[in-house]
């Protein structure tokens, strides 16, 4: 699944500051989290309450669809192991032994590491916790993370992975050759019985540069199980943080761009946060959006939520959410199967076996897997159960007098029907620019 927190080196822009960086256009909502006048709504399954009534920002994709099409890649996956195994011919099989050997060690890795980076991810991509009473968001970090070696590049669960240099690929591809024909060589004098000693020491010189040529692209790897043994556990690195809300920077970012299917443009609705010590890194968290509206008004719900939700959720628009039973469990999917039979008993046998072969009861336990099972083991932590309980009153974090003073000038403009786009307001936002 997606992971949208990583450590980014990233500028701060001011409330209502526009700019538009590498045909990225930004539009800055916070710091200084000041009413935009749009409706507190949400449309996205990214977003939830949990049981103490604290909202959450989900860093994993509620989608089934998606976990199926994951699910179907990865059988594919297998198939091409089994493919390559059976593809060979009896007579033949131990002379292109490396071949099928190579392609399972990489498919079979690329198996692994996915696999230990979904469980990675899940305990360690908490979500993300609006306490309106801190007036604080809540996010887990992890510093110094040993990043994986990749050869083509990839995204791990502990961030960007680089690729290898194009000479490092070229010598593994050509490593490769070189001791697969040794290996055939070798083969070919043990089924001649013939050992002739300059042919032998070809087919030996061969097999050395094959192998030399394969330990170049090898050598990351030897380097970094090393460093691994000598790392703690990353749960024990994991690092949870009260951020301060009026601290955090809040950027709808808008891209337009041509791909083979067309013209296509993407929204994303990014929280920027200042991490203690670090001057130059800042935690970003991404959340996608259909749109320019959806981004504002779920960004007002959210502020929304942080002003008035001191008392109680129920004094906020995000109370709606309470209502709303998650559809990603498995319980979720017994349910639909129950619905199903009792709607249309006659094509449900067939509609059954369609989920089956769509593998939407494993989607299921996948999601339910990365968003409640996993992640409760870390959301036991002492540290995490305390910061989200409740404060006495007297303990509560009021807004800012800044903050509380602009947005009292910004709705009295409302009132008189100016709106936020408006060259008004963005004067008086001017007034708060937080250098």
């Amino acid at each position: 699944m997606s992971e949208f927190a990583q450590p980014k080196n990233i500028s701060m822009m001011s409330c209502g500051q526009e700019a538009k960086v590498r045909g990225i256009e930004k539009l800055a909502l916070s710091p200084l989290p000041v009413t935009n006048n749009r409706q507190p709504i949400s449309v996205t399954k990214f977003i939830s309450t949990n049981h103490d009534g604290l909202l959450k920002l989900h860093q994993v994709n509620k989608a089934t669809g998606v976990v199926k099409m994951l699910l179907f890649s990865r059988l594919f996956l297998i198939a091409m192991i089994v493919f390559s195994w059976f593809f060979i011919a009896n007579d033949l099989w131990f002379v292109f032994l490396p071949a099928p050997i190579l392609c399972t060690s990489l498919i079979g890795a690329k198996l692994y590491f996915d696999y230990q980076d979904g469980i990675e991810n899940a305990k360690k991509n908490l979500p993300v916790f609006f306490h309106p009473q801190r007036q604080e968001m809540l996010i887990t970090w992890m510093p110094n993370s040993l990043i994986r070696p990749s050869l083509f590049g990839a995204v791990t669960s502990n961030g960007y992975s680089k690729g290898s240099k194009d000479r490092v690929i070229i010598a593994g591809f050509v490593g490769f050759i070189l001791f697969s024909l040794g290996w055939a060589r070798a083969v070919g004098h043990i089924y001649d019985s013939a050992f002739d000693i300059p042919a032998l020491l070809i087919t030996v010189i061969i097999l050395l540069i094959g192998t030399f040529s394969l330990y170049i692209p090898l050598k990351p790897w030897f380097a970094y199980f090393r460093q691994l043994r000598t790392q703690p556990r990353q749960t024990e690195q994991q690092q949870f943080i009260g951020v301060p809300w009026e601290q955090v920077a809040v950027e709808l970012h808008h891209l337009s761009t041509v791909s083979y299917i067309g013209l296509r443009t993407m929204y994303t609705l990014n929280f920027i946060c200042p991490l203690p010590g670090e001057a130059d890194e800042k935690y970003l968290i991404s959340l996608p959006v259909y749109s320019k509206e959806e981004g504002l008004s779920l960004f007002e719900l959210i502020r929304d939520y942080m002003e008035n939700g001191a008392q109680g959720i129920e004094q906020t628009a995000a109370a709606q959410l309470q209502t709303e039973t998650a559809d990603y469990t498995r319980a979720a999917y017994r349910q639909k199967m129950q619905e199903m039979r009792k709607k249309n008993p006659l094509f449900y046998p067939l509609w059954r076996l369609w989920n089956i072969v769509m593998l939407r009861y494993w989607a299921h336990w996948y999601l339910e897997r990365d968003l409640d099972v996993l992640p409760a083991q870390m959301m036991s932590r002492e540290d995490v159960v305390n910061w989200c309980q409740p404060l006495p009153e007297s303990e509560w974090q009021p807004m800012s007098a800044e903050l509380q003073e602009a947005n009292q000038r910004v709705r009295a403009l409302y009132a008189a029907g100016y709106q936020w786009e408006s060259e008004e307001v963005r004067s008086v936002l001017q007034d708060y620019v937080r250098v």
